[in-house]
């Protein structure tokens, strides 16, 4: 019932307000035609000089609007101008870049072909190369077993040498023993025998200046030999060796360095595969770049890209420069190999020339001299009779001495004279024809061995013989 009675009243009140705007709406639309017309009035023109000014407005407005068109034509033309110029310069552009690429292209095959060249040659080389290298090891080996043969040779020498110097001491001491046997029988003899004795002591005192001026002379030569034998045998050749062993470290540091340097250029020659494979991406991405300029056009951000063939030029230089610095140093190998035999050759002639030398004087104890003329031996001038009261001195004298030396048969040994034990004096010429020769001193040292010769009687036991007699 409440609901009805809303409904209603919203109907009515519907009807009401539609009842006052049918009663309004004439009012309202006449309202809106009257100020309608007013403002038409007031926009149209409606005198002739109205009329005039508003066609002078419209045509002002169509000529501005013209030339606004035209400065827009304009405009547009100098931009298509400007489109073509840039399209041209970008054509252009592109025909460089072409043509570099082919320029590139080109040079990778003549990078491949290079390459293909170094290998084939570095491989063909590899045989003669380690070929070489064997030539020098077995050449390096020689060298040390001329070295230890040399080294044996200079401590034959240094104990020949040593063995010279013995001899010589063991000289000294005879002539010391002797002077001292001659003063003693001048001393006992002064009184009982005078022209004999006189004449035999003038003898022997002659003799025995001989025998010290000949020990002095091997002596000296003694001393020049040790000296030499010494700076030769120990200081050239311990700097020699030194240095044959450095140049032989060098040697092996130059064949180490000749085997990573062909290492190094398998390295280069993969970096070379390497780079040339980046120029191939790099001249496929310039290719893509080609292919977007032509279809987008758009603004070319790169200016100028130095060749890419520079870098391998120089790459390849540098692999040339150092195949050459191999080979140089090969050839320096070779240059010091012929030198160090060079040198060890001269070695060998100057210790062979230094053997030569010594061999001859160790044999006959002093330099050669020419052959004397027989003259009476020292035996057949103290042949003399002496007093029988010296004999049993002389005797144990002689005993003596020969007990001391016996253990150096074979040291220095004097030509020997047979006498007679029954005092007759005479002497055989076979004994007789010179002076007794000096002591020899190994005629071969670099044997090493000396052969075992019978002892002979010594001066002082071959007077002591004649004083029995």
């Amino acid at each position: 019932m409440i609901n009805l009675y809303a409904a209603m009243l919203v109907t009515l009140g519907f009807l009401v307000a539609a009842l006052i705007v049918v009663v309004l709406l004439p009012a309202y639309r006449r309202r809106i035609e009257r100020f309608t017309a007013e403002a038409l009035k007031r926009t149209l023109p409606l005198t002739e000089e109205e009329i005039r000014a508003d066609k002078d407005r419209l045509r002002a407005d169509f000529a501005m609007e013209v030339h606004r068109l035209e400065s827009k034509l304009e405009d547009a033309g100098l931009m298509a101008a400007r489109q073509r110029v840039e399209v041209n310069r970008r054509d252009a552009k592109i025909q460089e870049l072409s043509e570099a690429i082919a320029d590139q292209k080109m040079s990778v095959e003549e990078h491949e072909n290079a390459r293909r060249v170094l290998e084939q040659a570095i491989l063909d080389r590899l045989p003669k190369v380690e070929q070489r290298l064997s030539e020098t090891r077995k050449l390096l080996a020689t060298r040390d077993r001329e070295i230890k043969t040399l080294a044996a040779t200079g401590a034959k020498q240094a104990a020949a040498l040593e063995e010279a110097s013995q001899l010589n001491k063991q000289r000294e001491r005879e002539i010391a023993q002797l002077r001292t046997t001659l003063d003693t029988r001048a001393v006992r003899n002064r009184d009982s025998v005078k022209g004999a004795a006189a004449d035999a002591n003038v003898a022997l005192r002659t003799e025995l200046e001989a025998l010290r001026e000949k020990s002095r002379e091997q002596a000296a030569m003694i001393e020049r030999l040790q000296a030499a034998g010494k700076m030769a045998s120990n200081s050239e050749q311990s700097a020699e060796i030194k240095r044959l062993m450095l140049a032989l470290a060098k040697t092996e540091a130059e064949l180490n360095g000749i085997k990573s340097g062909l290492d190094g250029d398998d390295a280069e020659r993969m970096a070379l595969e390497d780079r040339i494979a980046d120029i191939q991406v790099a001249s496929d991405a310039k290719s893509t770049e080609i292919a977007k300029l032509k279809a987008m056009l758009q603004a070319y951000e790169d200016r100028e890209h130095p060749p890419a063939d520079f870098a391998q030029k120089a790459d390849m230089g540098a692999l040339q420069a150092e195949i050459d610095h191999q080979r140089q140093v090969i050839t320096e190998l070779r240059a010091e190999i012929a030198a160090g035999q060079e040198r060890l050759s001269r070695q060998a002639i100057r210790f062979h020339e230094e053997m030569r030398r010594v061999g001859p004087a160790g044999e006959n104890g002093a330099p050669a001299t020419p052959p004397e003329l027989p003259r009476p031996s020292l035996a057949e001038r103290i042949s003399a009779p002496r007093p029988p009261k010296l004999a049993a001195n002389d005797t144990e004298g002689s005993a003596a001495s020969e007990s001391a030396r016996e253990p150096r048969q074979g040291s220095s040994p004097i030509r020997a004279l047979k006498v007679p034990s029954n005092g007759a004096g005479d002497v055989p010429k076979a004994d007789l024809d010179g002076p007794p020769p000096l002591p020899a001193s190994d005629a071969e040292p670099a044997q090493g061995v000396q052969g075992a010769s019978p002892r002979r009687p010594r001066l002082l036991e071959r007077i002591s013989g004649v004083d029995k007699g």
